[in-house]
Formats: structure tokens, C-alpha cells, sequence
């Protein structure tokens, strides 16, 4: 079995490999599910939001945005594969997880960061 170098170990990772029903034929295989991507993107935006009009002084700053997008991006994917997505057909679930992972994506962070540590 040929060894999979460091750069398509990252690929598999961020690809986020699922199983995607195949036409004509019963079964499945899988497939990328980087759409899920766009979930993510959309619940950063919208935390992003949510904190501006939630303030009473209303201050929005890139840094904060792009922070939460670029951290909420890299833990999806150990999400994703942890709660066995990857094992399940795509569904209107996953997006809604992929959401809240953008939104809530500090808390997730969090709860990974300690897993790491104990």
C-alpha cells in the first residue's frame, strides 16, 4: 500500500469525503461535500451580523469575521468526520451543521481544544 504524503492527507481532510446516492444503480460512493462549505461561510456572516446589531454601539471588525471563518473552516472538518456524517447520505442536516458550526464556531473550538488537552 503506497503511503499518502502530508499534502494529500490535508486534501482527504478538507474534502470532506461522503456517501452521495449513484444514479441507475442501488448503493452509493463517495463523494467531496465541500458545498458544506458554503454553510459554514453563511453561519460566520451571520454571527458576524448578529454581534453588530447585538451591540449597542454597534462596531463590526474584519479581523473578528475573518477569524471565525478561517477557525470555524478548519475545525468543521473533524466534526464532520467525528458525529459520522461521512457515513451518512448528504442531507439538509448536514448543512444545518455545517451553520452552526460558522455561528457557534467558539464554542466548538473550545470543546475540541479541551479534548486535545485531557
Amino acid at each position: 500500500m503506497a503511503e499518502v504524503n502530508f499534502t494529500q492527507r490535508i486534501e482527504n481532510y478538507f474534502s470532506l469525503w461522503g456517501a452521495y446516492p449513484v444514479m441507475g444503480a442501488q448503493g452509493v460512493e463517495n463523494r467531496r461535500q465541500v458545498v458544506l462549505y458554503f454553510g459554514v461561510v453563511l453561519g460566520a456572516v451571520a454571527k458576524a451580523a448578529y454581534d453588530f446589531l447585538s451591540q449597542a454601539a454597534g462596531s463590526f471588525t474584519w479581523s473578528d469575521a475573518f477569524i471565525a471563518l478561517i477557525v470555524s473552516m478548519v475545525v468543521f472538518p473533524q466534526l464532520y468526520y467525528t458525529a459520522g456524517l461521512n457515513k451518512a447520505r448528504m442531507s439538509f442536516a448536514h448543512f444545518t451543521l455545517a451553520f452552526q458550526n460558522g455561528f457557534f464556531w467558539g464554542v466548538a473550538f473550545d470543546q475540541l481544544a479541551n479534548r486535545a488537552t485531557s
